[in-house]
C-alpha cells in the first residue's frame, strides 16, 4: 500500500512506496488549517484534488472512529474522477460500497447528488465537496454542514473549486459571510514548477484566443461568470447566420454525417464548403444501408466525395460503407486521445476548434436551421482531474438538460474539424464562380467566391 504525505521533508526515513508531493503554500495551509471551514479555490493545475484528498487522510487518520464524506455532483464523475484519483494518491481501494476503512476505524465514504437524502441518519466528523462550483446553490454545503455532529473533538466542512462569478461560493468564502471560515487561492502560474512547458506554452494560446477563459481558470478570477462555461458564445453563433464569406482557394467540400439508428436521436448530415453551411438533410429511424444511402445521394447532390463520420457506435458501418465505395471518409471518434496537450479528448479538441472559428467570424450557418443555432451554444466545458485540460460535458448530461441531444451541433462541428483534411476539389475558373455567385445569391447563401 502507498502512503500519501504531504509534510516537509525531514531527516527521518520514509517508510516503503511513500508518495512525497511538493505542495504550493495555499495547499498546505488548506490541508493543516484549524478553520472548521476551509475552502481552497483555484486555477486549473494547482492540485485542488491533491489538497482535498490530503485534508480527508488528515482529518481520517489524526481521528480515530471518524467518519468522512467525499462529495461530488455526478456519479460519472465521482467514479471516473474522484475515486480513481484518491486511489492512485493513496494506494488504497474504494471497495463495491463506495467506502475506504483506515486501520484507525474511521471511515472515508464517496457519495453524488442523487444520494443527498440517504444520509439523514449519519453523524459525520468531515465532509469535503470537489468542484463545488458545480452545485448551483448553497443547499448540498449546508445538508452536510447539518450532519457535523461525530463526537471525535474536531469537525470540518471544506470544499476545492474553481471561481464562478459572484455565486454561493463567493458569498460565503471571499464576502466572509461564513463564521469560522477560510478561504486559500492560487494561480496556475503559482505551480509552474510542477508543469511542463509545453502546459505553460498552451495558456499563451488560451490568453489570446479566450481571454475570459484564461481570467477565470488561469488567473482565478472571481469576474468571470457562467457565461464562460459555454464553448460557443451565443453571440457568435449569432454573427455567423448567413454571414457572407470570402471562399478562397483551396476549395474544400465535405458531408458531416451524425449516425443514429432506430434511437430517439437523429441521424444528421451537413454538406460544408470552406466553413460556410451548402445544406442540411436529416432522417429517423433507418437502419445502417439505408443511411448510407441517403447520405450518397445528398452528397451527389452537392459533388462531394468527403465524408466526415462519428464513427462510435452504428457510425462505424457507415464509415466502412462509404470507404468500400470510394469515397474519401475521415473518421471521427470523440472518445480518442487528442494530440493537443489542452484537451482531454478528441470531442473536446473538436469543439474548441469550432468555437475559434465562430469566435474569428470564419463560418456561415443558415438562419432557417434553428435547431443548429441553438444547440450550437448547449455544451459547456469541464475540468479534469487537477491539470487542467479541456472536457466537453457528456453528451447525455446535455440531452437531460435541454432534453434531446445536440445531434446537429455535433454533426457540424465534426465537419468543420474535419474539413481541413478532405481532397481539394478542382480550382474553378471565373464563369463557373460567376454561376455559383449568382446561385447563391438566388437561394439566399450569401458566400462570395473570388
Amino acid at each position: 500500500m502507498n502512503t500519501l504525505t504531504v509534510d516537509k521533508p525531514t531527516e527521518k526515513k520514509d517508510p516503503p512506496n511513500t508518495k512525497r508531493f511538493k505542495l504550493i503554500q495555499p495547499q498546505a495551509d488548506f490541508i493543516r488549517t484549524e478553520k472548521r471551514y476551509p475552502a481552497y479555490v483555484s486555477a486549473w493545475a494547482t492540485g485542488k484534488t491533491l489538497a482535498g484528498i490530503g485534508r480527508a487522510m488528515y482529518l481520517s487518520e489524526n481521528y480515530p472512529k471518524n467518519l468522512g464524506m467525499i462529495f461530488r455532483r455526478e456519479y460519472v464523475d465521482l467514479r471516473d474522477s474522484t475515486v480513481k484519483d484518491f486511489e492512485e494518491y493513496t494506494g488504497l481501494t474504494v471497495n463495491s460500497e463506495r467506502e475506504v476503512k483506515l486501520p484507525n476505524d474511521s471511515t472515508i465514504m464517496f457519495r453524488h447528488l442523487e444520494e443527498m437524502n440517504n444520509i439523514q441518519n449519519v453523524n459525520l466528523g468531515w465532509f469535503w465537496i470537489e468542484q463545488a462550483e458545480e452545485m448551483e446553490t448553497d443547499e448540498q454545503f449546508f445538508k452536510l454542514f447539518g450532519r457535523l455532529r461525530r463526537n471525535v473533538g474536531y469537525q470540518s466542512g471544506f470544499i476545492t473549486a474553481n471561481t464562478n462569478g459572484h455565486n454561493w461560493i463567493y458569498k460565503l468564502w471571499k464576502m466572509n459571510n461564513l463564521e469560522g471560515s477560510v478561504l486559500y487561492e492560487a494561480k496556475t502560474l503559482d505551480n509552474a514548477h510542477n508543469l511542463s512547458k509545453d502546459y505553460i506554452d498552451s495558456l499563451e494560446i488560451l490568453k489570446l484566443k479566450r481571454p475570459n477563459i484564461y481570467k477565470r481558470f488561469v488567473e482565478n478570477s472571481w469576474e468571470e461568470a457562467d457565461v464562460t462555461d459555454i464553448i460557443i458564445n451565443p453571440t457568435d453563433v449569432i454573427r455567423a447566420i448567413d454571414k457572407q464569406l470570402n471562399i478562397v482557394p483551396p476549395y474544400k467540400r465535405i458531408v458531416s454525417i451524425d449516425v443514429s439508428r432506430f434511437g430517439d436521436d437523429k441521424t444528421v448530415c451537413y454538406a460544408i464548403e470552406n466553413n460556410a453551411m451548402l445544406a442540411k438533410d436529416e432522417w429517423e429511424k433507418k437502419s445502417t444501408m439505408e443511411s448510407v444511402g441517403r447520405a450518397v445521394l445528398f452528397a451527389k447532390k452537392h459533388d462531394i466525395k468527403s465524408f466526415a463520420v462519428d464513427e462510435i457506435g452504428v457510425g462505424g458501418g457507415v464509415a466502412d460503407r462509404l470507404a468500400e465505395l470510394g469515397y474519401q471518409v475521415i473518421s471521427v471518434n470523440a472518445s480518442e486521445r487528442s494530440s493537443g496537450s489542452m484537451y482531454y479528448n478528441r470531442r473536446a479538441e473538436i469543439y474548441q476548434k469550432g468555437s475559434e472559428l465562430f469566435a474569428n467570424g470564419m463560418v456561415s450557418i443558415d438562419k432557417d436551421d434553428t435547431d443548429l443555432i441553438e444547440q450550437l451554444s448547449w455544451a459547456k466545458y469541464k475540468t479534469v482531474k487537477s491539470n487542467g485540460v479541456y472536457q466537453v460535458e457528456a453528451k447525455e448530461d446535455i440531452k437531460k438538460r435541454y432534453g434531446r441531444s445536440p445531434d446537429n451541433a455535433d454533426a457540424f462541428l465534426n465537419g468543420l474539424w474535419a474539413l481541413p483534411q478532405a481532397k481539394e476539389v478542382k480550382q474553378m475558373d471565373k464563369y463557373e464562380k460567376s454561376f455559383l455567385n449568382i446561385r447563391s445569391e438566388r437561394y439566399g447563401r450569401d458566400v462570395l467566391y473570388v
